[in-house]
């Protein structure tokens, strides 16, 4: 067979490919319980505005040379101005509505449900499928239904306990200070922290391994092991591959491409590494701490009956991998701004002058200022810029035009917090504006809409680890800040990588406060 005839049989085969390409369709019409002809017949939501379609590309020509991905959410904010509030784009015959009013929004995610139904990752469905040696579903990020809801009973409920967090708080003040230090010794002549994001993934990783193992693991230590390393690099490569397995072309689904090779890749190394970890801390029997509480979740999880032991594990790399990553990002964000705002950083570390070293949960809930920053920069940068959703059950009207149930939404809500119909000088950095007003400062009265501020989700299928993240960026900004005058020395710049990141490296320069 002739080289010439073999390129005519693999064209032939890519084109066929992408024009039958519909497996999320009909797996949500599925799910729905839906006939085809209810989703892809709503002539209503093909009058919705937005990019030209053509034949089997559908709208995804904008990537292939107008737009890039890594800048998805700067794409996003381009179709809202040229398209307006409600935006429709098809891809693999799948119509996806963006919605960006508040309006809309509000009304697709107050929308009550008991199983949520939240579009799935589909190359991790693939391989987790694929892998029955290790899982035993595709997880609490990706199953939905009664599956996802059993996953989240059995995993999350010590997580997200105010008891179980307040015990944890000491041990959480002890991987602060040590992440102070290892600050001080990685300045360098300038007082620079060269690739801040490497010390926030070590200071992650041991802050989770001691939330979820009861442990802790030393990845603190002055010279970051290797471990920490690979597993913090193939998590980037994780979303990074989920990005373009979503938005690209998809034949990572019939031949071994670069994306699904990357992919595959990352998920061993995260599961090697943290399972490692995981069979470490079960079959230690001697803890560094003797509280019960520090030990709750990791025993919990383990003495669950309703969870094989592979859903146990997974369970756990799932919420380790979404940690690590995501607190990285935010506290890298959280500088940025406090680095162009030196009298913030001042009120900062007025809230805590008088505090002793060890922070309790008093001192940290009354840290008004410090927690109205934090918020701020969860409005202006949340490493998740928009919620994506199916319509359930009944239709829906939004901006004028009736959605189907089964129909798949996204909701920017980054982009509305944006937007000064929602906030008053929506642009600036203004944490003033989450501290209630009193009569010295009613200039701090501003217009704001605080249910569009959700960097973790809302409702049922919320992020379980909020509290902890909360509690954490508070601790460690307070002490931070306490210590330094920090300024960032990097461009000031977000990427999409499936979540949205700084630009890397990041630089920051960490001055002793006087």
């Amino acid at each position: 067979m002739s080289v010439t005839l073999i390129l005519i049989y693999i064209v032939a085969a890519f084109v066929l490919c992408l024009f039958f390409r519909n497996h999320l369709l009909h797996a949500i019409i599925k799910y729905k319980q839906l006939e085809t002809s209810q989703v892809t017949n709503d002539k209503d939501i093909y009058n919705i505005p937005g990019p030209a379609r053509f034949p089997i590309v559908g709208t995804k020509w904008i990537y292939f040379w107008h737009y890039k991905l890594n800048q998805l959410h700067s794409v996003y904010k381009d179709l809202n101005r040229r398209y307006g509030r409600i935006v429709l784009e098809v891809g693999d015959g799948i119509p996806v509505v963006h919605l960006f009013s508040k309006q809309d929004i509000e009304k697709v995610l107050k929308y009550p449900s008991k199983y949520p139904f939240r579009p799935p990752s589909e190359i991790f469905i693939y391989h987790r499928r694929a892998r029955k040696d290790r899982y035993s579903s595709c997880g609490i990020v990706n199953e939905q239904g009664e599956t996802w809801h059993k996953l989240r009973c059995g995993l999350t409920p010590n997580l997200t306990s105010p008891r179980i967090l307040i015990g944890f708080l000491p041990i959480l003040n002890e991987i602060c200070d040590d992440f102070i230090e290892l600050i001080k010794i990685k300045r360098n002549e300038e007082n620079i922290v060269v690739n801040f994001q490497e010390l926030v993934n070590a200071l992650g990783l041991e802050a989770l391994c001691a939330l979820l193992l009861g442990r802790r693991m030393g990845f603190l230590a002055e010279n970051p092991s290797e471990q920490v390393r690979s597993l913090a690099s193939a998590v980037k490569t994780l979303f990074i591959t989920q990005r373009d397995s979503f938005f690209g072309t998809g034949m990572w689904k019939y031949l071994p491409t670069k994306t699904w090779r990357d992919f595959v890749k990352s998920e061993d190394t995260i599961y090697e590494t943290i399972s490692s970890i995981v069979d470490k801390a079960m079959d230690d029997e001697k803890r560094e701490y003797n509280d019960l509480d520090v030990r709750n979740i990791f025993y919990s999880i383990l003495s669950t009956p309703e969870l094989d032991v592979k859903d146990k594990k997974s369970g756990i790399i799932d919420l380790m991998t979404a940690g690590v990553e995501t607190l990285a990002h935010t506290l890298a964000f959280l500088l940025q701004y406090l680095s162009q705002n030196s009298t913030s950083q001042l009120q900062i570390a007025d809230e805590f002058r008088n505090c002793p070293p060890t922070l309790s949960m008093d001192h940290l809930a009354e840290a008004m200022y410090t927690k109205a920053c934090i918020q701020e920069s969860y409005r202006l940068s949340p490493t998740t810029f928009a919620i994506a959703r199916v319509i359930e059950d009944t239709s829906v009207n939004l901006s004028g035009y009736n959605l189907r149930a089964g129909t798949f939404v996204l909701c920017h809500t980054m982009i509305a917090c944006h937007s000064e119909e929602n906030f008053k000088y929506a642009n600036h950095f203004l944490p003033e504006r989450w501290i209630t007003a009193g009569k010295d400062n009613s200039r701090f009265n501003l217009r704001h809409s605080p249910n569009l501020v959700l960097p973790f989700g809302i409702g049922r299928r919320s992020c379980p680890g909020k509290r902890f993240v909360d509690m954490e960026l508070t601790l460690l900004i307070a002490k931070i800040i306490r210590s330094f005058q920090v300024e960032y020395c990097s461009e000031f710049d977000a990427t999409f990588e499936f979540l949205l990141a700084p630009k890397t490296p990041v630089n920051i320069r960490f001055c002793d406060r006087r």
